[in-house]
């Protein structure tokens, strides 16, 4: 007979993945991503201005969740979504569908036996789809850094660095591709 503790599992593993965000987020990669704060931070001040001095009407929310996007997309992936780009809009509106079915009320959350109204209504297949779409496009983010003639800008972001502690494995987790994807989701 197999006694296995799973407190002690998780434990485990929570200490592993402490590790893992901690190497991630350690004030020397914090600094190193300085420059594209700042870069982004004087993008936005120069488009207040713009608007300001031709006194337009400057929605501050939009710009302020626009800078946010951009940052977290430029230190993630290596890329600048900016503008009104085909894939800026793309990726806007997986994150948009995506917070939207999450914070959704589905019936099965709260009676599980009801599950198949989720499923009649629809909501299933549309959380499906986005996850689906979600992962194709950090699938191919990620065959884009693993190409090695890939943009600079794409060296040194966290795909890159998650993709590199998974060659060396000096991380105490073995991380997978799948691992990879999941970090970048939770990040995102």
């Amino acid at each position: 007979m197999v006694k296995i503790s799973l407190c002690r599992v998780t434990m485990t593993i929570g200490k592993k993945l402490e590790k893992c965000v901690f190497h991630l987020f350690s004030l020397k990669k914090v600094q190193y991503y300085r420059p594209i704060r700042e870069d982004e931070v004087a993008r936005m001040i120069k488009k207040i201005s713009l608007k300001a001095h031709t006194s337009q009407i400057t929605n501050l929310s939009n710009i302020v969740i626009s800078l946010a996007t951009t940052i977290i997309c430029r230190i993630a992936f290596g890329i600048r979504y900016g503008g009104e780009t085909r894939e800026r809009r793309k990726f806007v509106e997986l994150l948009k569908v995506g917070q939207e079915m999450l914070a959704g009320f589905f019936v099965s959350d709260y009676f599980p036996l009801l599950g198949w109204i989720d499923k009649l209504s629809g909501k299933i297949n549309k959380l499906e789809k986005n996850f689906t779409d979600l992962d194709e496009l950090y699938e191919g983010l990620i065959e884009q850094h693993l190409n090695p003639n890939r943009p600079k800008s794409m060296e040194g972001d966290i795909i890159d660095l998650l993709l590199q502690l998974k060659k060396e494995k000096s991380t105490p987790i073995d991380l997978t591709l799948d691992n990879i994807k999941a970090i970048i989701m939770v990040i995102i």
